[in-house]
């Protein structure tokens, strides 16, 4: 019996994992830029941010909205490409098992770095025309941010056999947030179009 759920509990702990990654995405549905042999110059000029003080013009806060996107699924892509082959990985030997954990502790660590990612977006002061949007941007943030730093709880929870039934806990908490993290690629979608998914519920 509990072998049986352990393995009941791993495949639940592994579609968690699995949620997140689809969150990491922005549900799944974003469009990714094409794949090409050139790397991208980090010390490369980019266009200046406004000044944040006082409501944005549309103009501005559409182009703050793009950049910051654009940074967010730079970092996304990186971090579901790790927790993909970590997810993936085989853990039947200890060894297997070992490099596994190894893949999980690089993907968590690129996990827990993205959270401001999503919240740096609370502190912009929409234009009145995307008021509405911002709320959905905002609320979703933060439970974006919520969904990230639980991802990395739950795995390093199961890291321990003896923390099982913790790390299935923090899952649950995961998942009631999930569908308010989803506010932030609609409201995002409402400011930049199609560019952004929003999953299989939207509207």
């Amino acid at each position: 019996m509990d072998d049986m759920y352990r393995k009941s509990a791993g495949r639940r702990f592994v579609a968690g994992l699995l949620a997140a990654l689809l969150l990491l995405g922005l549900w799944g549905c974003n469009q990714q830029p094409e794949q090409t042999d050139q790397t991208e110059d980090p010390t490369q000029d980019k266009p200046a941010l406004p000044d944040h003080e006082g409501p944005l013009t549309k103009e501005e806060y559409e182009a703050v909205c793009q950049q910051y996107y654009d940074e967010l699924m730079q970092a996304s892509n990186e971090a579901s490409i790790k927790l993909d082959e970590a997810v993936s990985a085989p853990s039947e030997t200890e060894e297997q098992k070992q490099i596994r954990e190894n893949k999980m502790d690089q993907a968590m660590g690129l996990v827990e770095k993205m959270p401001p990612l999503y919240t740096r977006f609370i502190d912009l002061e929409p234009p009145e025309v995307y008021a509405e949007a911002h709320e959905l941007i905002s609320s979703g943030a933060v439970s974006s941010g919520e969904v990230l730093r639980l991802t990395a709880a739950i795995a390093e929870a199961a890291k321990d056999e003896s923390n099982l039934e913790k790390a299935l806990a923090l899952q649950e908490e995961l998942e009631s947030h999930t569908a308010q993290a989803q506010n932030f690629s609609k409201g995002l979608r409402m400011v930049l179009g199609d560019q952004v998914g929003v999953g299989e519920d939207a509207n």
